[in-house]
């Protein structure tokens, strides 16, 4: 596959991954998450909320390689309301100087995941069917979505309280179950943005795994999303996931690369009075 439609590809996952940040904005949820469209990045934060699910940048542009005084002027509001966040970026269409400005500033990556998409014009789902105890619907009930929220926690080892913020009380996001008998087994979301639906979320109980449930789960979604005129479906991967998401069709387009602070940044980010008296211990 040719280089530059891998890269349009790869800005299709970064674009839907900002519509799923920026939806935190429309969450009715106290403190309230602020959602700064900017042209060169989007800056999501949440004040008073130290949760770094909640606060983030992503999409950062410059049309010129990047200074300190850049970095400095992305991050103030995570310095002004002392917030730990993450910064995401395209790994091979970053402006240049971005990775080297982010160490320099105390961040350190945390590897990234796969970027991936799957033309949706004239897919069709051929996936081994799951189980015949196997039920698979989108969750709409109260129970339903918490049923999925519990999934989604316990798989990926996430508070509760920031995760509401993706699945139940975000009208943006559609939330799926797979049941195996009366059990809550395995849950996805997706967010549909233009004609790109992206998915987010993919967990299924540890008891239950490699036995085709999510995978069938996430083809009904994404047949959903197909009759609802989505030409294109994106997500993230972890490597544990590769398989299932080739099965499917998806094509690997890129790397979306996790920055996170280090020990020193986070100590300056929480306002640690004893900051600097002991850099020297951690390197």
């Amino acid at each position: 596959m040719a280089l530059e439609q891998l890269n349009q590809m790869a800005l299709l996952v970064e674009r839907n991954w900002c519509a799923a940040w920026a939806s935190l904005g429309g969450v009715q949820a106290q403190p309230s998450t602020i959602v700064d469209d900017q042209p060169n990045a989007l800056r999501v934060y949440t004040p008073g909320m130290a949760e770094t699910l909640l606060n983030m940048v992503i999409r950062y542009a410059s049309p010129h390689p990047v200074t300190m005084a850049d970095i400095e002027a992305a991050v103030a509001p995570y310095r002004e309301h002392q917030l730990p966040f993450q910064w995401w970026l395209t790994r091979g269409l970053e402006p240049a100087g971005l990775r080297e400005r982010l160490s320099g500033l105390g961040m350190e990556t945390w590897g990234g995941a796969a970027m991936m998409c799957l033309p949706l014009e004239s897919w069709q789902a051929r996936y081994p069917p799951a189980p015949a105890a196997v039920s698979l619907r989108r969750a709409l009930s109260d129970d339903e979505q918490v049923a999925a929220l519990n999934i989604i926690c316990n798989v990926f080892y996430i508070p509760h309280e920031p995760m509401l913020r993706w699945t139940a009380l975000n009208p943006a996001f559609d939330i799926w179950l797979a049941w195996m008998g009366a059990r809550p087994v395995a849950a996805l979301a997706t967010l549909i943005d233009g004609e790109t639906v992206g998915v987010y979320h993919v967990a299924t109980l540890p008891g239950v795994r490699r036995r085709g449930i999510a995978g069938n789960l996430l083809a009904l979604a994404l047949a959903e999303a197909q009759a609802r005129g989505c030409r294109w479906a994106t997500l993230t991967a972890t490597p544990e996931a590769r398989a299932l998401y080739d099965t499917l069709g998806f094509h690997a387009c890129g790397l979306l690369e996790q920055w996170m602070p280090g020990q020193r940044l986070t100590r300056e980010l929480a306002g640690d009075p004893l900051r600097g008296a002991f850099d020297g211990y951690w390197g």
